[in-house]
């Protein structure tokens, strides 16, 4: 029983931590090309740069998956 529930525990602290990193890798990436990913994504409609960061977020997670292994 103790064995689920810090697993549990475990499953939510990686997935606090890559939360943290996805949003910093975010705010680096678009620091380094000068672009407001929320302003454009949500006001312009931009499908394209949305694919992108979803993209992006994919990236992140498998390299961070393969960190945490």
């Amino acid at each position: 029983m103790w064995k689920i529930i810090s697993n549990i525990i475990e499953i939510f602290i990686y997935s606090a931590v890559y939360l943290f990193i996805a949003i910093v890798a975010i705010k680096i990436f678009g620091a380094s090309i000068s672009a407001d990913f929320e302003k454009r994504i949500s006001m312009e409609g931009n499908l394209g740069l949305s694919i992108i960061c979803g993209c992006f977020l994919i990236g992140i997670s498998i390299v961070i998956s393969l960190v945490f292994r």
